[in-house]
C-alpha cells in the first residue's frame, strides 16, 4: 500500500513529462522543416485580421502579409502563418525565411510551443517530483 504514494506521483511526473515533450516536439519538428530556408528581411504590406483557432478564446489576432526579395533579385509576396496579438506596422521590415528551391514558400521564423500544455506538464512534473521525493522519504 505504501508503494502506491510512490507509484502515484510517479505516473504524474511520466505525464507532466509527456506533456512538455508534445508541447516542445511540433516546434522542433518545424524547425527541422524549415532547415536549408533562406533569411532575408521582409517589408510589411498588411495584416490579416482572425481569430487563434478552433481552441480560440474569442481573442483578435494578427497575421502579417510581407513582400521580400530572393537571392537573384526577384520580388515575393508572403503570408505569416503565424498570428499575433499585435498588428505590424505596414513599411517596417520584418524577417522571413523562404524555401530557395521554391521562393513561393516562405514563413516568419519562430519558435512555438503549446504554452498551456507547456505549462500544465511543467506544474505536473514538479508536483509529482516533489511528491515522490517527499512519500519516498516517509516511507524508506
Amino acid at each position: 500500500m505504501k508503494v502506491l504514494f510512490v507509484v502515484l506521483p510517479g505516473l504524474i511526473l511520466v505525464l507532466g513529462l509527456v506533456l512538455v515533450g508534445l508541447s516542445l516536439g511540433a516546434s522542433f519538428r518545424r524547425r527541422g522543416s524549415l532547415r536549408g530556408w533562406v533569411e532575408t528581411s521582409a517589408t510589411v504590406t498588411g495584416n490579416l485580421h482572425g481569430k487563434d483557432g478552433p481552441a480560440s478564446n474569442g481573442s483578435q489576432r494578427f497575421a502579417p502579409s510581407y513582400e521580400f526579395k530572393d537571392a537573384s533579385g526577384q520580388r515575393w509576396l508572403g503570408q505569416s502563418d503565424i498570428y499575433g496579438a499585435d498588428q505590424e506596422i505596414i513599411g517596417t521590415a520584418i524577417p522571413v525565411l523562404y524555401n530557395p528551391a521554391n521562393p513561393a514558400e516562405s514563413t516568419r521564423p519562430g519558435f512555438l510551443i503549446a504554452k498551456g500544455r507547456f505549462a500544465t506538464g511543467l506544474i505536473l512534473a514538479i508536483f509529482g517530483a516533489g511528491a515522490i521525493t517527499m512519500f519516498a522519504s516517509l516511507i524508506w
